[in-house]
């Protein structure tokens, strides 16, 4: 996550959070006495409306929730291609790749799935069960797809 958003926001907020701090922990714990006391789905929506108040209240916008909320999301979606990235390359020399007859390949390894049609550039990856969605064929992924064709070429019976 980007230290940056979150340092910006904070020094954005932090005067509005000096400034209306009885009214902060007054929602707070009107919060709490709602969590103990009512027990049903009336309960999650007073949450909602009190968290909303607030937020508008405080001067903190949807739109800088919602800036730091994509960004998170963006870090943690390119960790995880990072990730994915890297277990092809030490996955390679054990993935499995099979020619499957609706002219498409899958390439299977144990964390990894990368599927496609032969003469496609995009392929849709899956990383420890977890789609990723569809990518372009990068390096990294054709090498990890040709290493597991040349193992299932060597590792294929002879015919005599």
């Amino acid at each position: 996550m980007d230290k940056n958003v979150w340092t910006e926001f904070l020094q954005h907020n932090w005067q509005i959070v000096q400034d209306n701090w009885l009214y902060i922990l007054i929602g707070l714990v009107l919060l709490f006495v709602i969590l103990n006391i009512v027990k049903t789905l009336v309960k999650w929506l007073i949450v909602i409306i009190v968290v909303a108040g607030l937020l508008i209240y405080s001067g903190i916008s949807f739109e800088q929730v919602g800036k730091v909320v994509t960004q998170a999301k963006d870090d943690a979606i390119n960790k995880v291609q990072s990730e994915a990235l890297n277990m092809m390359i030490k996955e390679s020399q054990n993935a499995k790749y099979t020619s499957n007859g609706d002219g498409t390949f899958s390439v299977t390894s144990s964390n990894l799935e990368v599927k496609g049609p032969f003469e496609g550039d995009k392929v849709k990856v899956w990383y420890q069960g977890m789609s990723l969605g569809e990518w372009s064929m990068s390096d990294t992924v054709k090498k990890y797809i040709e290493s597991a064709k040349g193992l299932a070429v060597t590792q294929s019976p002879q015919s005599p």
